[in-house]
């Protein structure tokens, strides 16, 4: 059968509405044969419907092509509703596991199938085709990697206490109510090779390249801090130099810090002159306070840091672990357009200097265009809302964004300390799962 039916007939396509009309001439005293040429419908199947009609006038008037299909509606629907689970769980099916499962779910419901079915132990590619037809809302899609780590640690308790702590602090200083006084900082890598942007080229070409400055880039941190008013504060650039030199930061943002050291990593030492460099740009005092967050690396946390930001009224709240990807403004809404902006300056450098290579010294000027491009104030106060941070927002984030680290909640017996070593996720919802096939 061809991925794509194409119908070879024009018989059987007569509309339901047409031939209720015609049933309804021929009840009112007109013969069946001058119904049929009158109505263009073949007298045969006229004849055929009226039969029907007679005997049930809610008989069904066109075509039943449904009892071809191997399962209803609702087990279609529990089968896509599974696969949808599984999908949000970070546990998302392919095609050949989804086929499996199909197969699977016939067999336990003792449906009939086609030979070929039993055969594969697997349900064939049409119907697999045909049913994604049927579901338009399932997408075949390339998954981004997610860590266990990342994934089981984004649960409610972990973010219910960061809500609870953002709550008590917003409380605490009625000058964080508007937002001015509320900042996120991060670092990401500026590396001087570039993700190249999509070309056009010949179709059926076997490959397109595009020239970059190395086959591995040299790391140069950034470090960029954002306001929830929408502001964001110049940047910190770390160069893999243990002296720095002023032309390196030409091009960067007004106020840039620049900072060397040999691997190009923030360390405790070096985060100690940002959090100077922050002090300085937000005006915090203890009569101006200022709430900063950011992640629990180590390097933020040293003791010399947190007795800086005490003095001069910063108070630090920092993320649950593996949690950035969601509670993070800067991940969430920042950095992939940063990035995106800071690899398209690097293209645009090559193409205008062809047979250079870009280096360390020009890291500063496409971070510049890239600051100018991306942090803009709508995708700050977009990053900031969809976290719930500010405005506050403890609900931002429903059970569906939490299903991927039910995979690791156990039952908890106050009366005995041992916990059962079982999923709390058993399929019980869903009977198509068999337990024994998904624990081997």
């Amino acid at each position: 059968m061809p991925q794509v039916y194409k119908r070879t007939t024009s018989k059987a396509q007569t509309p339901s509405k047409n031939m209720k009309d015609a049933l309804h001439s021929i009840q009112k005293g007109k013969s069946i044969r001058e119904t049929a040429i009158t109505s263009k419908i073949p007298y045969p199947t006229l004849r055929r419907y009226w039969k029907k009609f007679l005997l049930d006038e809610n008989t069904r008037l066109s075509p039943n092509y449904y009892v071809k299909r191997i399962f209803t509606d609702k087990q279609e629907l529990e089968l896509k509703e599974y696969i949808l689970t599984c999908s949000r769980m970070f546990y998302g099916l392919p095609i050949k596991e989804c086929r499996c499962i199909a197969f699977e779910m016939a067999t336990i419901n003792k449906i009939s199938i086609p030979q070929k079915w039993h055969k594969n132990s697997m349900a064939g590619i049409d119907w697999m085709n045909n049913f994604r037809k049927r579901h338009p809302d399932l997408s075949l899609r390339t998954p981004e990697e997610c860590s266990l780590s990342r994934a089981t640690s984004f649960n409610a308790h972990n973010v219910n206490i960061f809500f609870d702590k953002l709550k008590e602090l917003l409380a605490r200083s009625p000058i964080f109510a508007n937002g001015t006084r509320i900042f996120n900082l991060d670092e990401t890598g500026t590396i001087t090779v570039q993700n190249p942007q999509k070309v056009l080229a010949k179709k059926g070409v076997k490959s397109v390249c595009k020239v970059t400055s190395a086959e591995r880039g040299t790391l140069v941190t950034t470090c960029i801090i954002i306001s929830a008013s929408g502001q964001y504060l110049p940047p910190v650039i770390i160069f893999p130099r243990v002296h720095f030199k002023e032309h390196m930061l030409l091009g960067a943002p007004s106020g840039s810090l620049r900072l060397a050291c040999k691997t190009g990593w923030m360390n405790g030492e070096l985060f100690l002159d940002v959090m100077n460099h922050f002090i300085k740009f937000s005006s915090s005092t203890k009569e101006n306070p200022s709430l900063l967050i950011y992640d629990n690396f180590e390097a933020h946390l040293s003791i010399a840091v947190l007795n800086l930001a005490k003095e001069h009224g910063v108070t630090i709240l920092t993320l649950p672990p593996h949690s950035t990807h969601k509670l993070q403004p800067l991940d969430v809404g920042v950095m992939g357009p940063f990035k995106t902006a800071y690899n398209a300056a690097i293209d645009s450098w090559m193409l205008h200097n062809p047979g250079k290579t870009f280096t360390i010294y020009q890291v500063a000027a496409s971070v510049g265009l890239a600051f100018l491009k991306a942090i803009t104030p709508s995708n700050i106060v977009a990053a900031f809302k969809k976290t719930g941070i500010f405005p506050y927002d403890r609900n931002v984030f429903t059970d569906i964004d939490f299903m991927c680290s039910s995979v690791t909640d156990r039952t908890f017996d106050v009366n005995n300390t041992y916990i059962k070593n079982h999923s709390s996720y058993t399929g019980s919802k869903y009977p198509i799962l068999r337990k024994d096939k998904w624990n081997k």
